[in-house]
């Protein structure tokens, strides 16, 4: 918190003295922050009330949530983005942005998959930012699961207890619904 109230305080500091010195009105930027440390969960209320928004790193908050190196061989099979408490702290968290009127948005793999996408749509993100190269299959997938779905598919994965139990409803969902094509143990690979 107290670097947040440090950036805020040169923030406005250096607004002033542009707008001195260049004789122009020029609009304050907003200011977010971003959520990658599980330190930050605990204290939204804190930073509500100094921020414009909030914003996800789910790379970051994953690995760190789950204490997992994902790029370690040896452990990086228990890195998830369907675990359920990496699920039900996002949930949390965007319920509390919600409280406080935050915006909050989420970047990294997790955004770029249309099996979690569905998930963090339900939870409320307000926009799901990804790789350029996911997006047509997560427009796909928002596009044909109705927020009445994928609310109900959230609700009842929340309350699962295993990541793999949790892919394999999304991944049956999918193949139910006509949305086999986006799972990607159901792909082809040409050679």
């Amino acid at each position: 918190v107290s670097e947040v109230e440090e950036v805020l305080y040169l923030l406005e500091r250096d607004w002033v003295a542009v707008q001195e010195e260049e004789q122009v009105k020029i609009t304050k930027p907003k200011l977010g922050i971003m959520v990658e440390v599980p330190s930050v969960l605990l204290q939204i209320d804190e930073f509500a009330e100094l921020v414009d928004f909030f914003s996800v790193g789910s790379n970051d908050l994953i690995q760190y949530l789950l204490a997992v190196d994902r790029n370690n061989p040896r452990v990086s099979s228990v890195y998830s983005h369907f675990h359920p408490s990496i699920l039900r702290a996002l949930q949390k968290l965007v319920k509390e942005c919600h409280h406080h009127e935050k915006p909050i948005s989420i970047c990294g793999e997790m955004a770029g998959d249309p099996l979690s996408a569905i998930l963090l749509m339900a939870m409320g993100f307000n926009t799901l930012s990804m790789s350029s190269s996911n997006i047509l299959r997560v427009r796909k997938a928002i596009c044909h699961i109705s927020m009445t779905d994928a609310e109900q598919l959230l609700n009842e994965v929340v309350k699962m207890n295993n990541p793999l139990m949790v892919k394999s409803w999304m991944e049956y969902y999918f193949r139910n619904h006509g949305l086999g094509d986006m799972v990607k143990s159901n792909r082809l690979v040409s050679v």
